[in-house]
């Protein structure tokens, strides 16, 4: 998806990149080999350590021009190598308390004729059909967590009217994807969601270690026995905007 996104946006070989909120740095490898060898990328991102490891490796195995930047974004105010010919954010405004600031800092970060293309995810479509009883403790987990923490499970499909309240203006355009998959396949996905807000869960007394252990065992029981399950992920859109000339 993130590809096809890219490419409809007319990335092409020697543009410069900014990937922000680039965690591990597939998004990066995607851009470099469309960028290609004269194409710089960079990747902004508040965990250090994560990046220099990343940096490494994509300059050891990709043909690109490669360089991370440790910032958090909400505090940068200018980032080196702007103006950049693609600001990109992927599953990042979730996480930030002023999401309209940290787009009007993209688009400021982006060069005129240049594009800014932010993914994010509305969490509305994430189920399982026939509805297992292991299904509504996931719901009361990961819903729970986020409402608690003041993250937005709908921001995807927000972003748009984000980016005219930013007075950035309406978006050129939008992508609308998922998946449905057998749950064999996407069992581990809601497994290694439910993991990673478990801990939080537990300390605001969402759930039980109990029920967590029941969650697991059902997930498991169902995606790996004789009955058939459809599981559909949550829905990736994308929304961007071209910078006049």
């Amino acid at each position: 998806v993130t590809r096809r996104v890219l490419q409809h946006n007319d990335l092409q070989a020697g543009m410069r990149c900014l990937d922000v909120g680039c965690g591990p740095g597939e998004v990066m490898r995607v851009m470099g080999e469309m960028v290609g060898p004269r194409g710089q990328v960079a990747g902004l991102d508040i965990d250090g350590k994560l990046g220099r490891e990343m940096i490494g490796v994509l300059q050891a195995t990709a043909a690109s021009q490669f360089t991370f930047l440790e910032q958090n974004v909400e505090l940068a105010t200018e980032v080196v190598g702007q103006p950049f010919d693609v600001t990109f954010a992927r599953i990042v405004f979730v996480h930030l308390r002023d999401p309209l600031a940290v787009l009007r800092k993209m688009y400021a970060w982006t060069k005129p004729g240049g594009v800014m293309i932010i993914q994010e995810y509305d969490f509305r479509t994430l189920d399982i059909y026939p509805r297992l009883p292991a299904l509504t403790e996931f719901e009361t987990v990961f819903n729970g967590v986020f409402d608690r923490a003041g993250r937005d499970t709908r921001l995807g499909h927000k972003m748009p009217v984000h980016f005219v309240d930013a007075g950035i203006g309406s978006p050129d355009g939008t992508d609308v994807a998922s998946m449905i998959q057998p749950l064999a396949e996407a069992g581990g996905m809601f497994q290694a969601v439910y993991r990673s807000v478990l801990p939080h869960a537990l300390q605001m007394g969402l759930t039980t270690e109990a029920n967590s252990q029941t969650f697991f065992a059902d997930i498991h029981q169902a995606a790996t026995g004789e009955c058939s399950y459809s599981a559909m992920w949550p829905l990736l859109i994308s929304t961007w905007k071209r910078k006049p000339v």
